[in-house]
């Protein structure tokens, strides 16, 4: 529905950091002169790149202590 609203101007324009199905972004999007994109810039900040930092190392130190991580990845 996005796409189709941009197509259609019934959106103005877009910026867009995260896309559905990456790294395979959508074409139609590629295409629109009035969509931006940058992938995954929302997290450039210290205060955010700080706590990914820190959850990381809770992380690591919750595996070898052998316990359940937080952000498990399979």
């Amino acid at each position: 529905v996005l796409i189709e609203y941009l197509q259609q101007k019934k959106i103005a324009g877009a910026g867009l950091d995260t896309f559905e199905n990456e790294p395979r972004i959508d074409r139609r999007l590629i295409e629109l002169d009035n969509v931006v994109l940058y992938p995954h810039v929302g997290t450039y900040t210290v205060e955010t790149r700080t706590a990914m930092a820190h959850r990381q190392l809770e992380n690591l130190r919750l595996h070898f202590a052998g316990q359940p991580v937080i952000n498990r990845v399979v």
